[in-house]
């Protein structure tokens, strides 16, 4: 977790620097924000994970014309509640998720009010789930498991006039799922080593629909977005001990609120 505080903290000294800049170089531009949103893990049948994330989100980059290239992401900690039906129920694990993407657009069509843009990029995606020591409900310990996803993001966003400043922002994207792995830390445990499963195949997918309102330093954006990803069983890993380890198939949801600063 330490060393992704350190990575966003170096992420908003290169934005803030961008964006005390950004009047001497008008093709730079810049963003903070924060969001809060609701998070939703589960293996069907096996486990569900769920509770609630407050975080900020970055995007800097520099644009051209009708092109632009940017980079942006998010860090958040939260808060979730395990529960499952073989090994009980376990509340307040700590987790963290970590984002970091390079995307890249081009304007399609600018016309009056209207603007349309679609962009393609790479993306990697960190969650970290802290339960190392626990004990659920059932006796069962539980382990620090961290999840690593590499995909490529593409999708469209759509600028409309509304008048009086405001404008009306919807996107939607697809996530194509590279490649994944799960490492889960149980080798702190008598008798288990630490396990590591290559994920192979899956998808995500997202929507937003934002509300912009031009100020004269910068642009108000408030957004509600929603998240999706479905990733497949794993590859099966064989420990030590000859015995056979899954990541099994999994689905993520999450649904929330931004709001963040343009310059």
């Amino acid at each position: 977790m330490k060393r992704f505080l350190l990575i966003f903290i170096l992420v908003i000294c290169v934005a803030t620097h961008s964006l005390a800049n950004f009047e001497s170089h008008p093709n730079l531009f810049g963003g903070l924000g924060i969001q809060t949103y609701y998070f939703d893990y589960e293996e069907p049948g096996i486990m569900e994970q769920e509770g609630y994330y407050l975080g900020f989100t970055y995007q800097f980059g520099y644009q051209k014309d009708k092109w632009f290239l940017k980079a942006d992401g998010m860090i958040a900690p939260g808060l979730v509640d395990y529960e499952s039906a073989q090994t009980g129920s376990l509340d307040g694990e700590r987790n963290i998720t970590f984002e970091i993407r390079g995307i890249g657009g081009y304007v399609i069509l600018e016309k009056g009010a209207t603007k349309i843009t679609p962009f393609i990029g790479i993306g990697y995606h960190f969650l970290e789930n802290k339960s190392e020591l626990k004990q659920s409900t059932t006796g069962h310990y539980g382990y620090d498991r961290e999840s690593h996803y590499c995909y490529i993001p593409i999708g469209v966003t759509v600028e409309v006039g509304l008048g009086n400043g405001w404008r009306l922002v919807p996107e939607v994207e697809y996530d194509y799922f590279i490649t994944g792995q799960q490492d889960s830390r149980t080798g702190y445990l008598s008798g288990y080593t630490d396990v590591s499963n290559d994920q192979d195949s899956g998808y995500g997918y997202r929507f937003s629909l934002g509300f912009a309102k031009q100020m004269k330093q910068f642009d108000l954006l408030i957004r509600f977005f929603f998240r999706y990803w479905d990733i497949n069983d794993s590859d099966v890993t064989i420990d030590p001990y000859g015995r056979g380890w899954i990541e099994p198939d999994n689905e993520t949801h999450e649904y929330g609120i931004e709001c963040s600063f343009i310059f």
